[in-house]
């Protein structure tokens, strides 16, 4: 997907999260140690996403015998239903601390049995830069997770993604695979090419491979860290690419390789793996975007001069491991993403550019319609000898007859005068050669009556992303009148009638789109800004009639969120607050704007319109100085340097008062405060917990049966003029799995109603909001599956698609097998949190992991310890002049890494130790 889905790339600020200290107006309520574990009705719930379609990039797509799956860059894992003729989600049981799953770097299907499947995933930027492959053998109904982080990393989210497939499995011996990574795990990895002997239980470094020296480079994975990998350059993790793509046939592994100026296309025998050149017939200053194999055994191997879809060079080539010949297929003048030879008929060929932007046509090219800019694809009868571009709307000349049919839309309208573009894969249906498929930056498409040559039966290409939901939505609203409305990255945002039916888009389009406000006074009245500049004069639209038209305005500042309250019968206030902590009003629809007064946030502000009353309007408030840790004194920042608040304004927005609320436990921002009625209002605090607030600011009580809550959400109420109904991502006791919970009685008690179906958490957008007008369903943003949505049921949902829970040692490595929920936690009972470690080695009796200071425990002073003596050594250093300088011992503690030395990296290994984002040290 676009840069926007990189922008919560970084990790959570690293630092442990104390306990909320009591504050002037706050009851502070002690934890029930002896709660007991929620109650679940998630069995009369059903989980799905908005239709919207598509609108993310689809990296690959492998086909069986008469099976297709998909995979994404940031949002998950596909399975094509023919019955239904839509793809269906695999990896929807994916939490929030396992996100960076649903990156799918490759993925390989069993030649002999179309229902054993192995999906290789992970993501530098989340979870903890965790890489596993997930095997199902029946058919992605259940996934056994086995983690390969320890050998390799891959970067699904990365250039050169559209490459593939970087795992294959031996037709000859299906228990033999081969996976490969972008990089080797650490400096000291064996290869990034590794093999499993006994269907992927079990995994060992390929040291054939290694011995080409391709992997000569060292890179930080990712940059934010001091991990340092071996990698083919020097360049920042995102451009990394590594092992690209693997082929096995007739007892030999190809393998095509992301680097340029040697060879990069080699060969082994499965028996010995002892690599060698596969030709000097094939070019060396291109990358290999993918090796296909068509029925006679021979390698289609296309090539792309960039791996960020630049499609400036790059041919195509037939190499016979027969003749060991190799013949040139399509001109190096362009990139292909993909070259594919009818599995019932060689002698038919297909190709896509991958990065090419020529003209695609959606109708008739006209002085007042264009076309779109994209890819190309040609077809040929005779195995490549001679080709045909038809692309969508391609003549056989000026004025000609088409050869292939106009674009076609498939019901999707928003996706009119968009082209197919960044294709890494084109394939043959294998229950249907006379249709091709074809993956795009957003979305999937199809072309149907492929090989026909008829001008009454042109090959016709439609959009076809049915099941596939990979936008990343940002906002979203909902009222008691019936309106369900979207923010979206990349496409704006859509009015949603029903969950079935495709939303409808805003238009005039603006692209990438921060937030959607609809005044609660008069439901009439919208307001949208843009995510940045916006595609459009306007980086911000409002209507006063409901969507029907729009007007644009410009923002007090892009990428924030919007309010808007009623001043007067048709006189408004629209209320813009910024990413960092700024509040702006403005009454005449953006012509001038005014600065709020009485919030003194660093970082985000939510706002939220009593819909009541219109002069009151709610903030939740974040404040975190980023650079307290430059203060080598301070263990941690103080309750004013960063914490959450809660304001409140009774002149429509002008001026707020401030109370802090608790400390703020640096990791997601919770968004939105959520309405329970008559003035009171929940706000979510993270580890921290949840916090009800009335009386206009003056009461703040902390509930001591909400354990962790990373956002909340309000919706209609279970019965007529109760309390709203909540919503948390989260857990209510520390006992409970991670998941959504609902509490009908304004939190007093809460139910399980998801823990399955998490689709990786609440991702960029992290808000639940609940419909007010039908009781008990819920709109979840994600990291990148679309707008997750829950409703009551009759019970009769599908079952969950669940991992094993089985370990399993490994071979040469310590790989295992896990389940996918988090086990993070956090303690709130305390303001420091230590801990107690005897790790000892062989070596040295008094060495005590991560225990920089010598006093026993492994704190946050450690972390600084090693900052601090990484600063200033003449003060802090072995020999410095402080008295709390760092000792040898010390040293010797600090290096958790394994890196041969004290290092930044220790630092932040010890605070991952202590927010659980690590079981160990040293740092396995």
């Amino acid at each position: 997907m676009k840069a926007l889905n990189k922008a919560l790339a970084g990790l959570c600020a690293l630092s442990i999260c104390a306990g909320c200290s009591s504050v002037s107006g706050i009851a502070e309520t002690g934890r029930n140690s002896a709660a007991a574990a929620s109650a679940s009705i998630a069995d009369k719930m059903e989980w799905g996403t908005l239709k919207i379609g598509g609108g993310g990039f689809v990296s690959g797509i492998v086909t069986g015998k008469k099976v297709m799956y998909a995979r994404t860059d940031v949002g998950g894992a596909y399975k094509y239903n023919y019955d239904t003729e839509s793809w269906e989600q695999l990896l929807g049981f994916i939490t929030d601390a396992d996100r960076g799953l649903l990156s799918v770097d490759a993925m390989a299907i069993d030649p002999t049995d179309d229902d054993t499947v192995y999906f290789l995933c992970g993501c530098a930027y989340f979870s903890n830069e965790k890489t596993v492959i997930f095997k199902t053998t029946d058919g992605g109904r259940t996934m056994k997770e086995i983690d390969v982080t320890k050998l390799i990393k891959v970067m699904g989210n990365g250039d050169g993604r559209q490459c593939g497939e970087s795992i294959a499995v031996d037709p000859d011996n299906p228990k033999v695979i081969y996976a490969g990574g972008d990089v080797t795990s650490d400096e000291k990895s064996k290869s990034a090419l590794i093999k499993s002997i006994d269907g992927g239980e079990t995994w060992e470094p390929v040291t054939g491979y290694d011995d080409l020296g391709l992997f000569t480079k060292t890179t930080k994975w990712p940059t934010w860290t001091s991990n340092m990998a071996r990698s083919i350059t020097d360049e920042a993790y995102n451009y990394q690419n590594g092992v690209a793509n693997i082929a096995i046939t007739g007892g030999k592994v190809y393998v095509g390789t992301s680097i340029k100026g040697v060879a990069n296309v080699h060969v082994a025998s499965t028996k010995d793996d002892k690599f060698s050149v596969l030709s000097k017939d094939l070019p060396t200053d291109v990358y290999p975007s993918r090796i296909n194999l068509d029925s006679n055994g021979d390698l289609l191997i296309s090539y792309i001069a960039g791996l960020a879809f630049n499609g400036a060079s790059g041919g195509a080539y037939r190499y016979s491991p027969k003749t060991s010949t190799v013949t040139n297929l399509l001109s190096p003048d362009a990139g292909y993403g993909s070259v594919w030879a009818d599995p019932q008929n060689p002698d038919h060929l297909i190709a896509g550019t991958c990065g090419s932007w020529k003209d695609q046509e959606w109708e008739p090219w006209t002085e007042e319609h264009g076309p779109a800019w994209g890819d190309q694809y040609f077809r040929s009868f005779d195995g490549g000898k001679t080709w045909e571009n038809f692309t969508p709307g391609k003549t056989k000349g000026w004025e000609q007859p088409l050869i292939s049919n106009y674009l076609q839309d498939g019901g999707y309208s928003w996706i009119r005068d968009k082209a197919i573009h960044w294709s890494g894969t084109v394939v043959t249906d294998p229950r249907n050669s006379d249709r091709m498929f074809i993956t795009s930056g957003n979305g999937v498409f199809i072309c149907e009556n492929l090989w026909s040559t008829s001008e009454d039966k042109l090959p016709t290409f439609t959009f076809h992303p049915d099941g596939i939901e990979e936008v990343v939505s940002l906002d979203f609203v909902s009222t008691a009148d019936g309106l369900d409305l979207s923010a979206i990255g990349d496409y704006d945002g859509f009015v949603h009638e029903a969950v079935d039916q495709i939303g409808l888009q805003y238009q005039p389009n603006m692209g990438s789109t921060s937030a959607i406000a609809v005044c609660p006074q008069n439901t009439d009245v919208w307001a949208r800004t843009a995510n940045g500049d916006g595609n459009n004069t306007g980086s911000g639209y409002y209507t006063t009639d409901r969507g029907k038209t729009w007007k644009s305005f410009k923002p007090a500042c892009t990428g924030g969120k919007l309010s808007i309250t009623e001043l007067s019968s048709g006189k408004y206030r629209i209320i813009n607050t910024s990413t960092t902590g700024s509040v702006s009003y403005s009454d005449d629809f953006g012509a001038t704007w005014k600065v709020s007064t009485g919030i003194k946030a660093t970082k985000g502000v939510y706002t939220l319109v009593d819909p009541k009353d219109p002069k009151t309007v709610y903030a939740s408030v974040l404040t975190h100085n980023d650079y307290w840790s430059s203060d080598m004194t301070k263990t941690e920042p103080t309750l004013e340097e960063s914490h959450y608040a809660f304001a409140v304004s009774s002149d429509y927005g002008a001026t707020f008062t401030e109370t802090t609320v608790c400390k703020y436990d640096m990791c997601d921002h919770t968004g939105d405060p959520a309405y329970l009625g008559n003035g009171s209002i929940a706000m979510a605090a993270g580890w921290y917990g949840l916090y009800l607030i009335s009386d206009s600011g003056k009461t703040v009580k902390k509930l001591d049966n909400v354990f962790y809550a990373k956002c909340v959400g309000y919706g209609a109420p279970e019965k007529s003029g109760g309390v709203n109904t909540l919503f948390i991502y989260g857990k209510p006791d520390e006992s409970d799995k991670e998941g959504i919970y609902r509490s009908t009685d304004g939190g007093a008690t809460w139910v399980c109603i998801n823990n399955d179906h998490l689709y990786g958490g609440t991702g960029n957008g992290n808000y639940l909001v609940g419909d007010m007008d039908e009781f008990g369903k819920v709109y979840m943003s994600t990291v990148g599956c679309g707008i997750v949505y829950g409703q009551l049921s009759d019970g009769s949902s599908k079952p969950p698609i669940t991992t094993t829970t089985t370990t399993k040692p490994v071979t040469t490595t310590t790989t295992t097998t896990v389940t996918t929920t988090s086990t993070s936690s956090k303690t709130t009972s305390s303001v420091t949190t230590s801990v107690t470690t005897s790790t000892t080695t062989d070596n040295d009796d008094n060495y005590s992991a991560g225990d920089v200071n010598c006093d026993g425990t492994v704190d946050l002073s450690d972390a600084v310890l090693i900052m601090q003596a990484l600063a200033n050594p003449d003060k802090y250093g072995e020999n410095g002049k402080d008295e709390k300088r760092i000792t040898s011992q010390g040293i010797k503690n600090a290096d958790v890494t394994g890196n041969d030395g004290m290092t930044t990296g220790d630092a932040a290994a010890i605070q991952r130790y202590l927010l659980h984002l690590i079981t160990e040290l040293p740092e396995k």
